[in-house]
């Protein structure tokens, strides 16, 4: 709504969409990662050697012993790849799918809001959060 305002009230450019994704992508995986790392830890404890396991005992152990081994900054280890993957998916899922929803409605395959428009701009968006995420996928 407040890009819509920004804009006078006309259509959301895309750049400013894709500037939107960024954000929100990076955001979400700056907060999300400390329980991301958690779940790896825990994940990969029971394939390490017997006398090199942390036999966390739960989330919350594990949170609380990564912060008194490692400190705060600690549970944001390896988040830099996750951030740049986040925001690379959510650019190209977010702005392609308000811009294909749109463009259905504008080329008169569908009205705002129908089946058409939703499930193609699901389908097209789907595309472009692969297309835009894979090659972070690899250094993930």
């Amino acid at each position: 709504k407040a890009l819509t305002e920004m804009n006078d009230g006309k259509a959301i450019p895309l750049y400013q969409k894709a500037l939107a994704g960024l954000a929100a992508g990076g955001l979400g995986a700056l907060v999300g990662t400390p329980a991301d790392l958690t779940l790896i830890r825990m994940q990969a404890d029971s394939t390490l050697p017997p006398a090199e396991r942390r036999n966390y005992k739960g989330v919350g152990d594990a949170f609380v012993r990564i912060v008194r081994d490692d400190g705060v900054a600690g549970l944001f280890r390896g988040a830099v790849p996750t951030v740049v993957r986040a925001m690379a998916l959510n650019m190209g899922m977010l702005a392609s799918n308000d811009q294909a929803k749109e463009m259905l409605v504008d080329a008169g395959l569908s009205e705002k809001g129908g089946t058409v428009s939703v499930m193609g701009g699901a389908f097209i968006a789907g595309f472009f959060a692969s297309a835009c995420s894979l090659p972070f996928d690899f250094v993930k």
